[in-house]
This record gives C-alpha cells, structure tokens and sequence, in this order.
C-alpha cells in the first residue's frame, strides 16, 4: 500500500530543511529563542570542566560539541562567561579574550570580546558594540561624550540580537554602588526597545530600531533599573528624567505592568528610609497608580520602589 503526498513549493522547502536540520531550525523569533528550554545549555555551561582545556577556543568547542541548535549553543556560552568571570574595575587592562579566561576577570570590553571571539570559535557570527549607559541619576541630561561601556550583537538565524553579557552576570546595587554576582535573564536577547532604554550604541545602527532614538531623547529618560524590566513595566507616566514641581502639589505616577504590583515607596535625597505610599490599581483603565506630596522644596534624586524593588530614579526641583 502506497501513500502519496502534495507538497506545495513552501512545504517542500520546510520538509528539506527538517530533514537537514530536524531540531530548532525553525526557533526564529525573538518571542521563541527567549522562551526556549535551556535548562540542558545552562547544566552543561554550569558544570563545565574549564581546568581541563587551555584555549578559549577549546574551551567553546566542547562547551558545544553535544548541543544541536545555535540557540543553545550560544547560551552555553554566554552561562559558561557570566558563571566564571567577574566584573572588577581593577581589571581594566585585561581585555584580550585568553587573558579574561586565564585570570577570571575584567571590565565590560573584556566580558564583550570573550563573548565574540568564543561564538565566532563555534562559527556563530557575534559583534561587539560600543556606546554609552545610564546608572546613576546624575547622568540624567549629561552629555555623551566619552563611550563607557560594551556590549554585543549575535546572529542567530540570520538576525541579529542584543546582549549584554556584562550585565547579566551582575547586578547594580543603587544602595552600596556596587555590581553583585547575580545573573540576570533579562540581558540575554533583549528586545531592542528595552535595550534602548539604558544602552545607547555609538552607531545608531546598532539600535536595530526601524526608528532609532536620538542622543538628545536618550540623555532625557530617567534611570532604569533592572527590575523594572523583571516586573514587565509597559509604561511609567513620570517619563522625564528631571522635572519640576511644587511644594504640597500632588504627584500622580502611573505604571502599567504585566505581573502583579503589590507595594509602592519613594525615596527622596538623602533620605536613610524609603518613604512607603498607598499603591492602587484602576480597573478600567488597567493600571497601577500612587500619590506622592513633597512636604518641603528640595533639589534631588526621586526614586520610585515597586515590590521592594528600585526600578527608576529621577532628578526633581520642588519649589514652593
């Protein structure tokens, strides 16, 4: 007995393609490389032997010798750099890739040509890129003029993403200004509209915007912090990062988020506790909101708490 197919030109091609490459090949999207399983890419990453292997690109290769799809290829290599290298200041002279591995240490330029010289060892094509950042609320409207951080595009699939592997391996205390070892997903093929908003590339190409943002709008934004983006913020009404206000005048900000917001605060100045305010939510306009009344005039930092957490900082001038 005979089973006969038709195949349109399209199916014919997939059906090549699968029998070529049967697994992941079709694992384009953004939306899907984020939602992918890399449980089995982090073990091996996280588990990986490094005493063993003298070269960075020995090291890559068989990082990735048993993993299938690219994806998980280049995760096991950005879980294997955020694992095994620490962000230090005092290693700002280490930046060549074997002498990253070799000492367990460097800056962001060092953690970027790692990250490129291991990917393209494993023919996964990987850019570093250079440009400018904000971590504190003083650089809210400074100038940019010297760049001050790197960071990378990967090609997967023939597009190409953003990652910060720098970031994803630490995570910036506001309180002691400190990077704590702690990984971050949210570093790992970010959407270039979340990149945008604390990485500013020296080439706008390296936005991968269909509109890219100019210096001037860049240098506006408040400070975002990291859990802003872990609590799936949308929108936050106070989009200026230095703004004016009155003494006794009600300050309304507005968040939209995709994950439950259960407590709000602020912090103002100096000040050595986080003032706590009454977080709301309006039904039928599917948003989060809170009140906050200056009681003093005063020129300074203005950040916002949400679920204990900083997710922006702001500069404010309170007249009476």
């Amino acid at each position: 007995m005979f089973c006969f197919f038709i195949f349109t030109l399209e199916e014919m091609i997939r059906f090549i393609l699968f029998l070529l490459f049967p697994v992941g090949v079709f694992s384009q999207s953004l939306a899907e490389l984020k939602a992918f399983d890399y449980r089995r890419a982090d073990s091996i990453a996280l588990h990986f032997p490094k005493k063993k292997f003298k070269t960075v690109n020995e090291i890559a290769a068989v990082l990735t010798e048993d993993l299938k799809t690219e994806q998980e290829k280049f995760r096991a290599i950005f879980r294997w750099i955020t694992d095994n290298i620490e962000y230090n200041k005092s290693a700002s002279n280490i930046t060549d890739a074997t002498k990253v591995v070799r000492k367990n240490k460097t800056v962001c330029q060092g953690f970027s040509n790692l990250l490129k010289e291991m990917c393209n060892t494993v023919n996964i094509p990987c850019d570093v890129i250079v440009g400018y950042t904000k971590t504190e609320a003083k650089d809210i409207n400074k100038p940019l003029k010297k760049t001050d951080h790197a960071w990378n595009s990967v090609q997967l699939y023939g597009t190409w993403y953003l990652v910060d592997v720098t970031w994803a391996t630490s995570k910036y205390n506001v309180v002691s200004h400190k990077y704590v070892k702690e990984f971050d997903e949210h570093y790992f093929l970010t959407t270039p509209q979340k990149f945008i908003l604390d990485h500013f590339p020296e080439d706008k190409k390296f936005q991968f915007l269909d509109k890219p943002v100019k210096k001037s709008t860049f240098t506006k934004w408040p400070v975002y912090y990291t859990d802003y983006f872990h609590f799936g913020i949308n929108n936050i009404s106070l989009q200026k990062g230095a703004f004016k206000w009155h003494v006794k005048d009600t300050l309304t900000v507005y968040v939209t988020a995709s994950t439950t917001l259960k407590n709000a605060a602020v912090l103002v100045n100096d000040d050595k506790f986080v003032s706590s305010v009454t977080l709301k939510y309006d039904d039928k306009l599917k948003r989060y909101y809170f009140n906050y009344v200056f009681a003093q005039p005063v020129k300074s930092d203005f950040t916002v708490y949400l679920n204990d957490e900083c997710i922006a900082e702001y500069l404010v001038n309170v007249k009476k």
